[in-house]
């Protein structure tokens, strides 16, 4: 029998083990920024050379590094902060947020190949196209028609905002 993925507890695994630990952790932490213990840097320099190693020396394209942050002035400009959102959905029990839209297109890539009827196929296929422009009225409406829980642990999920 395949197990089931359990996110928290991978997590807990890889701080345990010291592969990642929360940037800034002793200050309170910035979320999403990860510093890399001594086997996450191992695993993510050998994860480079086999990416290097590949594109780079076999299909001969060219490696550029770039700053990982950007000016807000660049954000601004390109559209990104007037335009962009990311609506969120969390697992009523646990607290755990999940990209609306992300979930919507995972489960029916997941259960579009049980379908038979040309109709309901069609159906799924311009909601899972249409997703990440959804309102967050009709990702809401969308995750009940298709009756979608949190993958982890089937709770119910929150309205998206």
């Amino acid at each position: 029998m395949k197990k089931k993925y359990k996110r928290a507890e991978c997590e807990d695994l890889l701080k345990r083990k010291f592969f990642i630990v929360p940037s800034f952790e002793i200050y309170g932490g910035v979320s999403g920024f990860y510093d890399f213990g001594p086997l996450g840097s191992a695993l993510k320099q050998n994860i480079e050379t086999l990416w290097r190693n590949h594109f780079v020396l076999e299909e001969d394209m060219l490696e550029v590094t770039c700053s990982n942050l950007i000016l807000s002035d660049v954000l601004q400009t390109s559209g990104h902060v007037d335009k962009f959102a990311d609506f969120m959905v969390k697992d009523v029990k646990t607290g755990c947020c999940r990209r609306a839209d992300k979930l919507i297109d995972e489960h029916i890539t997941k259960i579009l190949p049980k379908k038979k009827k040309a109709e309901e196929r069609e159906e799924l296929e311009m909601i899972q196209m249409h997703c990440e422009n959804y309102s967050a009225e009709e990702l809401d409406a969308a995750i009940i028609k298709l009756n979608i829980k949190d993958p982890d642990t089937g709770n119910e999920l929150s309205k998206a905002e």
